[in-house]
């Protein structure tokens, strides 16, 4: 009787010990020393940007149907953890692009090198890493979109574009300290802007296919 009532009370003590008495689950917490993406989170993003345009009632030369352009794009994420492997924070993304627009069906290059489309995009974003102590992640954010485009002098033409774009993309980072990892991410983008002059206005659906370097501090 003795012996069968140790060997319950040794059980017991064990199942306490690795969190399973009691239908109490074992902790999600962090093993001491393992790297993982955890806590505040910060994240720069310099890439490369393709710009692809569709152009319907335009305000500026007739005949413009599309835009086409190569150009540096930019991210700042900050946010935090709420949940394991979980990120939610607000971006910043902006591109400038070097144009090349598609006006009566033919390809015309601005002869000025300050003709550029930029955008601005800024909202809400969610990253997930399914294993915080690996690398893999996927990310999705929306926006607001600002589009601007300069002309030979530089200067913006008004009124500007606003609209919304919804970006999603997947990528791998890699420790290499404890709080800071570094990457590569792509992502592509689709959305929508509206430019208006009273009765007319001008819409343009656009997608933006990227590769970006990541620097992460977490």
């Amino acid at each position: 009787m003795r012996s069968a009532r140790g060997g319950a009370l040794a059980l017991l003590a064990f199942l306490t010990r690795t969190g399973l008495a009691l239908g109490a689950a074992p902790p999600c917490t962090s093993i001491p020393g393992e790297r993982t993406h955890s806590g505040f989170f910060a994240r720069s993003e310099p890439g490369l940007a393709f710009f692809w345009a569709s152009v319907a009632g335009s305000l500026g030369p007739l005949g413009r149907t599309g835009i086409r352009g190569l150009g540096q794009s930019g991210a700042i994420d900050f946010g935090g953890t709420p949940a394991r492997g979980l990120v939610l924070g607000g971006t910043v993304w902006t591109a400038r692009i070097d144009p090349v627009f598609i006006e009566g069906g033919k390809s015309v290059s601005p002869d000025d090198d300050s003709v550029k489309v930029t955008q601005l995009r800024l909202g809400p974003f969610l990253d997930w890493y399914p294993n915080p102590a690996r690398g893999f992640h996927t990310t999705v954010s929306f926006g607001l979109v600002v589009q601007i485009e300069s002309d030979v002098k530089g200067n913006p033409l008004r009124p500007l574009a606003y609209g919304g774009a919804l970006a999603t993309g997947t990528g791998y980072e890699w420790f290499v300290s404890d709080v800071l990892s570094l990457g590569l991410l792509g992502r592509f983008a689709l959305g929508s802007v509206v430019r208006q002059v009273g009765a007319a206005s001008e819409r343009t659906l656009f997608i933006v296919p990227e590769l970006a370097i990541s620097a992460t501090y977490h």
